[in-house]
């Protein structure tokens, strides 16, 4: 089969350490500590947090904090961390301990952390009374990009093709097998074919998502799904533990339409959280 195809060919950018956004200054304050032996009194103030404001699902991240000892002595910094996931309780995740010099600023890094559903990060530093949010956005991907869904199934969009009839009236099929019917879309459209590949990585056999949760939108604009016309349809069917599929998604376009044009769509409400992931070029 001969078609018109286009292809994702830039690579993933992804996050490295924290971002400058969601900074901030924190009014002085002091958090008093014991006195060392034979030196005078530290006193600690908040720097700021530095914290990125949003991070793409499985995009690792981390946040910064900066403390300054403001006393006259020498001193550990010393703090619980607490954290919460969307609407859940505060936990403590950790301890930040920063032995400080008289005049000197310390930075604590935080172990980095990734966001696998569409939940919100909440971060607390009750020594100072200080809170921050981290959101989680959907993953956009160039086509040809894989998107790893928490519930085992590795998703992506290979790209397409542009098709005036479809199945094509090229298919060559052997002589004991029938020929499909090449069908034409409604005029003043074209059939935009997409090729998705699914991949299970457990090892147990599990379903594969719906057709419909696979949208297809032109500058925006939602356009209808005819997987009845397909000679080689994705369908929502059991794939095997540790298995892969390629199949296609087929959706009526307007004539004209361009591969930068299109975007395409996956979201899922999963027992853990929301997800979503585009697919655009």
């Amino acid at each position: 089969m001969r078609r018109r195809a286009f292809l994702g060919s830039v690579g993933l950018a992804a996050l490295a350490g924290c971002s400058t956004g969601n900074d901030t200054t924190a009014t002085p304050t002091s958090t008093p500590t014991s006195t060392p032996p034979g030196g005078g009194s530290p006193a600690f103030e908040l720097i700021g947090v530095q914290s990125p404001e949003s991070l793409a699902l499985n995009v690792p991240g981390q946040f910064r904090i900066g403390v300054k000892n403001t006393g006259s002595g020498k001193g550990t910094f010393t703090t619980p961390l607490e954290s919460k996931y969307g609407e859940g309780e505060w936990k403590k995740s950790g301890t930040i301990e920063m032995p400080l010099s008289p005049g000197e600023t310390g930075e604590w890094r935080s172990p980095s952390f990734t966001g696998q559903y569409l939940t919100p990060f909440h971060f607390r530093l009750p020594e100072f009374d200080r809170t921050w949010t981290v959101e989680v956005t959907p993953k956009e991907l160039d086509f040809g990009k894989q998107y790893a869904s928490p519930n085992g199934f590795i998703l992506n969009v290979l790209g397409g093709s542009f098709e005036s009839t479809y199945p094509t009236s090229g298919n060559e099929t052997a002589t004991n097998e029938t020929t499909p019917t090449p069908t034409s879309p409604g005029d003043g459209e074209t059939w935009a074919v997409m090729q998705l590949e699914v991949r299970n990585r457990l090892q147990e056999a599990q379903t594969t998502p719906d057709p419909s949760t696979f949208v297809l939108t032109v500058n925006g604009e939602q356009r209808p799904q005819h997987q009845e016309v397909s000679d080689d349809p994705y369908d929502g069917s059991e794939l095997a533990g540790r298995t892969i599929r390629r199949d296609d998604l087929v959706y009526a376009v307007p004539e004209g339409t361009q591969a930068r044009d299109l975007t395409l769509t996956w979201e899922a409400s999963l027992s853990g959280g929301d997800v979503k992931a585009i697919w655009s070029k």
